[in-house]
């Protein structure tokens, strides 16, 4: 199952690609969203984007949208949350229907949920970078934590077709890690023997030159 851990602040980038299972949206990508704002409203770059990433809301959206998606917010932030639009079960029976991004404000992090296709019946998952991977969840749990103010999750619900498949780079770091925990692999017992009768016989041969 698609999963990418978190690095630096870049949560908002890895909630797209865990949501589209993909890496094919970029830390690039998320740069030109954030031009694309300035160059449309005039608000300075730095206020969507900071040198390590942590990307904000617009910045989010504006990526998934230059991509070809429609986004719409799926909670109304009033006195009293309410949903607005297709309930998430209505969701999981459409075809266009990639997922969405969760913005966690007391956090500051984002994660998202997305629909998987489990033995013919599609499921939902809930995807955070920081957590070690994907978590299914109801649709019922995730609209209640969407409304409930002592979760207040900000949900963007992002439809259109299946985005190309991108496998996720692997820093040096994690190459590192997973070449350690390969297995140690132990030579056959007739290497062993061969072994031991070659060392043995450059011992005699040394001892009968002496």
């Amino acid at each position: 199952m698609f999963f990418v851990r978190q690095r630096g602040n870049h949560c908002g980038l890895h909630a797209i690609q865990n949501m589209f299972k993909t890496a094919a949206v970029t830390a690039e990508d998320m740069h030109s969203a954030c031009e694309k704002i300035n160059t449309d409203t005039g608000d300075p770059i730095l206020n969507h984007e900071s040198l390590g990433g942590d990307w904000s809301v617009e910045a989010i959206v504006t990526a998934i949208c230059q991509q070809g998606y429609d986004v719409y917010r799926a909670v109304q932030s009033r006195e009293q949350r309410c949903w607005s639009g297709a309930s998430i079960e209505e969701l999981l029976t459409q075809q266009q229907f990639r997922g969405i991004i969760l913005h966690q404000p007391m956090r500051h992090h984002f994660a998202c949920i997305r629909p998987e296709n489990v033995d013919g019946d599609v499921q939902l998952y809930y995807v955070d970078s920081q957590s070690t991977g994907p978590i299914r969840i109801s649709p019922r749990l995730a609209e209640r934590r969407c409304l409930a103010l002592a979760y207040s999750w900000e949900p963007y619900v992002v439809m259109g077709d299946e985005m190309d498949y991108v496998a996720p780079k692997i820093s040096i770091m994690e190459a590192s890690a997973v070449l350690k925990e390969r297995p140690r692999v132990r030579p056959s017992t007739k290497f062993m023997q061969d072994w031991e009768a070659l060392e043995n016989m450059s011992k005699k041969q040394k001892v009968e030159t002496q």
